[in-house]
């Protein structure tokens, strides 16, 4: 890069807001940035907070944030202690969480992530041409001002359908040929993907929200802070690393246009514990929502249908039973 500046942070919330200065900083600071569209300036505060954020909250540790200008890109870079790189999973439209990473591939040219070579870090990056934006362009009217309401006109939507398409379209379809004879495991028969994924978004907003009270000191109990880091934990597990194979398949049968799925999970050693974890963890969601006041802890009741269908679902089967398919509705 023409100019390369870097600038350590805490895991804590206040890095976010450091970082979008660091940003600015940068760029008044150097004959290269005076080069920058405000517009792309703009975008460019969006799309690092997002990598901080999302690196606060899924990996913890300390970062490292560089800022670098060529004469055709600003890149950005946030660097942090875990190996796992995120992952594209599909969203409904009132998802309020997994948006960050659409409005980085919306708004750069180029995004990625690289494990460091030593395997105990990755740093996650993003590149922003500095020209084909409209300079004069109100930052107000573009897509996702903050990184809460995220507002997208017309056009901006169909590009981020168009690299949706094509994000799906790395997914490995099913081998060709005659199907293949019931895989053993748990079976889920005719699971309802659309209420899956809203499923699994809002396990992710507990979470984003349990990390964010946790970096924020918001729970004063110390009791109720030990247990929130607990189910957070737990969560952390569950949500923010790499798809599972159940997940893999979820994104398959939505690519394909499907409203429902057969998936198979593999029997893993001390799965009936596992399960009561996963039920006993629900339950403290249900509790700290209670304790704290905040009300996203707690699963509306169609999630928690879903939850008690696959729990009873896994339960009966590794007693031996036969699968029965949702009888419920799909959405």
């Amino acid at each position: 890069m023409d100019e390369d500046v870097r600038v350590e942070l805490p895991a804590e919330a206040g890095s976010a807001g450091r970082a979008r200065r660091h940003l600015r900083r940068t760029l008044e600071g150097s004959p290269a940035g005076a080069g920058v569209p405000e517009a792309v300036a703009a975008d460019a505060e969006v799309c690092l907070s997002e990598l901080v954020t999302n690196a606060l909250l899924h990996a913890g540790t300390d970062l490292v944030v560089r800022v670098g200008l060529t004469p055709a890109v600003l890149r950005l870079e946030v660097s942090d202690g875990s190996p796992v790189v995120p992952q594209w999973v599909p969203r409904s439209l009132t998802a309020s969480t997994g948006r960050g990473l659409r409005l980085i591939t919306a708004l750069s040219v180029a995004r990625g992530g690289d494990v460091h070579p030593d395997g105990r870090g990755k740093t996650v990056w993003c590149e922003l041409a500095l020209t084909g934006r409209d300079a004069d362009a109100d930052p107000a009217d573009e897509a996702g001002r903050g990184a809460g309401d995220v507002e997208v006109d017309a056009a901006l939507q169909e590009e981020i359908d168009a690299l949706l398409a094509s994000e799906w379209s790395s997914v490995p379809d099913p081998a060709p040929g005659p199907p293949a004879p019931a895989p053993e495991g748990i079976r889920l028969l005719r699971y309802p993907l659309r209420r899956g994924v809203r499923m699994r978004e809002h396990r992710e907003a507990v979470l984003r929200e349990l990390r964010l009270l946790t970096l924020t000191h918001a729970i004063t109990d110390p009791a109720t802070a030990a247990r929130a880091g607990a189910v957070g934990d737990a969560l952390a597990v569950e949500y923010a690393g790499h798809l599972k194979p159940g997940q893999v398949q979820i994104l398959q049968a939505l690519a394909a246009g499907r409203d429902s799925a057969d998936l198979v999970h593999a029997v893993l050693p001390g799965h009936r514990e596992r399960l009561e974890r996963w039920r006993e963890g629900d339950v403290e969601l249900e509790r700290l929502s209670a304790a704290i006041g905040v009300a996203v802890l707690a699963s509306p009741a169609d999630l928690r249908e879903l939850m008690d269908w696959i729990v009873t679902e896994f339960a009966r089967q590794l007693d031996g039973h036969a699968p029965r398919p949702w009888t419920g509705p799909l959405d």
